[in-house]
């Protein structure tokens, strides 16, 4: 699985977070794992749609806040990847309240 970031900012990100090679592969994996579930589940509007064309249909930001909270899991702090991911799921719910 390719997020949709180059390789530059995968590596800055894995940098920032102090992750090593095995972390920053575990928190791959582990992003790969939630969105294979996600994939399984998806609307039945999508079911002609592959994985690889919806992973490239993300958004970087998306990758980007499911690669902090995967990797701070990875590096040892599971309470800041609760706080971010709590924090994400509120700007959501804010975000689709204003539209609705």
């Amino acid at each position: 699985m390719k997020l949709p970031v180059d390789d530059d900012t995968l590596a800055a990100w894995s940098a920032l977070l102090g992750l090593t090679d095995e972390q920053t592969a575990a928190t791959l994996a582990d992003i790969e794992q939630t969105l294979r579930v996600g994939y399984e589940h998806r609307p039945d509007e999508l079911r002609d749609t592959s994985f690889a064309q919806l992973i490239g249909d993300m958004d970087p930001d998306e990758a980007a806040l499911m690669f902090l909270i995967s990797g701070l899991r990875q590096a040892g702090f599971p309470e800041a990847a609760y706080a971010v991911e709590v924090r994400g799921i509120f700007a959501t719910l804010r975000d689709l309240q204003q539209t609705g």
